[in-house]
């Protein structure tokens, strides 16, 4: 069984902006810049059989789409009331994002794939938090409020495995989708 994950890969000089971000945090955990991604479904552990079933729908998927161009914008953290334990960096415009994951859905919904419960949100992880002083986190949020990158083009996506360690997880390139 492998447990897996649809995303968008960043570029380079995105995964540049954004490495390190976060580590001035008092018992905050960067995400390596390896392991920066925009995730788009997180599906779980499946069997072999299931597997291939995934990679044919989104195949079928990347044929259908188109590239769009967003940037990131901004940061915040999850949850949002509560203790926070992930910062994250945000995403301009949502809307050509929500409307290519929607289609993912709806495509892995046909083989069994349970849809999402929660709204989408897209981000990226910049760092999982444990017990961050609030007033630490507050000063970090203020100082990058501003975050913005330069606007990328989305021209794909990739499918990864992810295996988790004492570290934190360790992401597998499955394969990757071009749009057509």
């Amino acid at each position: 069984m492998k447990r897996i994950f649809i995303a968008v890969d960043l570029p380079d000089n995105i995964r540049k902006g954004l490495t390190g971000l976060g580590s001035s945090l008092p018992r905050a955990r960067t995400v390596p810049a390896d392991q920066l991604h925009l995730t788009l479904k997180f599906i779980g552990e499946v069997e072999g059989g299931k597997l291939l079933d995934i990679k044919e729908c989104l195949q079928e998927t990347a044929l259908e789409n188109h590239s769009f161009a967003i940037r990131l914008k901004g940061v915040g953290v999850f949850p949002p009331r509560s203790t926070p334990r992930v910062l994250w960096a945000g995403v301009k415009p949502k809307e050509p994002l929500i409307l290519f994951r929607n289609r993912i859905e709806n495509t892995l919904k046909t083989i069994g794939i349970p849809g999402e419960n929660r709204k989408y949100s897209p981000h990226i992880t910049l760092a999982r938090l444990k017990n961050c002083p609030i007033r630490h986190l507050q000063q970090f949020l203020v100082a990058n409020s501003f975050l913005e990158s330069p606007e990328f083009s989305v021209n794909g996506f990739s499918l990864y495995s992810s295996r988790l360690t004492p570290k934190g997880a360790i992401h597998t390139l499955l394969q990757r989708y071009d749009f057509t």
